[in-house]
C-alpha cells in the first residue's frame, strides 16, 4: 500500500455527521456500541488533551483516529507508559477499505509524526475479540502487552516505544 496518498485533517464540527454514521455502520458499531459515543466526540472537539483526526485517501476522509494524553485520565490501563505517551482510538468508517492495509499504513504515520514530536511510546486497547484490529495494529509496529478489564470491557493492551517499528 502506497501510504503517500494518505493525509490526516483535524476533525471540525462539521465532519460529527460523517462520524455519526460511520459510527452506525456495522462493523464499527459492533466495537464502538455506546451510542451517545458521537457526543463524546463533539464534548472532546475542544479538549486540548486530545488531538483527532480524519483520515484522507486521495482527500477524500475513510477513518478515524486519535491520540490522547494517556496520564490526564485516573487508572488508564495503559498509565504504565511513561509520561508523555499517547494512546490511540481509531476505526475505519468506510466498510470498503476495511482489510486493505490502510489501517495499518495510516497507524504507522500517525506514529511516526508522534515520534518525531518526541512522544516516548503509544498504547492502543482493541476488544479482546476485535483480532482483525489486533493484526493491523501488528503490523503497525504494536506489540501485545496483555489483557484488562476495562469499563468498555477486556481489552488487549498493545504499545509501541519510540525506534521500535523497523520497516523490512
Amino acid at each position: 500500500m502506497n501510504s503517500s496518498h494518505l493525509t490526516f485533517r483535524l476533525v471540525e464540527e462539521l465532519d460529527l455527521p460523517t462520524l455519526g454514521r460511520w459510527l452506525l455502520a456495522p462493523h464499527v458499531a459492533r466495537w464502538y456500541p455506546d451510542a451517545d459515543y458521537i457526543e463524546d466526540l463533539e464534548d472532546q472537539l475542544d479538549d486540548d488533551r486530545i488531538v483527532m483526526n480524519l483520515v484522507l485517501l486521495n482527500g477524500q476522509p475513510f477513518a478515524f483516529v486519535q491520540d490522547y494524553e494517556i496520564h490526564a485520565w485516573q487508572n488508564h490501563p495503559l498509565s504504565f507508559l511513561p509520561y508523555g505517551s499517547r494512546g490511540l482510538d481509531t476505526f475505519v468508517g468506510d466498510e470498503a477499505l476495511v482489510g486493505t492495509g490502510l489501517g495499518s499504513a495510516y497507524l504507522r504515520l500517525r506514529g511516526d509524526a508522534l515520534f518525531a514530536a518526541a512522544v516516548p511510546a503509544l498504547g492502543i486497547d482493541p476488544a479482546e475479540q476485535n483480532y482483525a484490529a489486533q493484526r493491523a495494529f501488528e503490523k503497525a509496529g504494536y506489540s501485545r502487552h496483555g489483557v484488562s478489564e476495562t469499563e468498555w470491557g477486556r481489552v488487549l493492551l498493545m504499545t509501541q516505544l519510540a525506534g521500535s517499528f523497523s520497516d523490512l
